[in-house]
């Protein structure tokens, strides 16, 4: 079940913070109610923690519905930067900011997620430092499941 925090921007905008499971009960129709008149729509979904299959088809009728409004991720979790990469349409025309995808240090082994652009070799060319001792950490995956090539 995902959970949706909705606020209107001075400028006419919409902005939406999504946390949980997209599943099949996810329609996003709060969000849709509320960027009625508005021709912009961000949303910020690094707390999606999964996406079920039916969930994929969910978020993709989702999208569809915000129409052509100018809709920005402003930050996608790993779950949804693993399902963009792997089905093209899901995201419709959004424009993705930054992914928060697992890093891991080699010298002290801390592991955490880090927000990095989203763009190809954002992995590498990004990578945080550790908030534990300093050291560049490498990403703890596979980028190309993640970013876009």
């Amino acid at each position: 079940m995902v959970k949706t925090e909705i606020r209107k921007l001075p400028d006419g905008s919409v902005f939406a913070n999504l946390v949980g499971k997209i599943d099949e009960h996810f329609d996003g129709r709060d969000i849709l109610k509320a960027a009625d008149a508005a021709r912009k729509v961000s949303l910020k979904m690094d707390g999606v923690r999964s996406i079920s299959s039916l969930g994929v088809r969910a978020l993709e009728a989702f999208m569809q519905a915000l129409g052509d409004r100018e809709v920005v991720l402003e930050e996608i979790s790993s779950a949804m930067a693993n399902q963009a990469t792997m089905i093209p349409n899901l995201l419709g025309n959004a424009t993705v900011k930054a992914a928060r995808l697992p890093f891991l240090c080699p010298s002290c082994g801390s592991e955490g997620a880090f927000a990095v652009p989203y763009e190809s070799g954002a992995a590498t060319a990004h990578a945080p430092k550790c908030p534990q001792c300093g050291a560049k950490m490498e990403f703890d995956g596979f980028s190309e499941e993640y970013l876009p090539h």
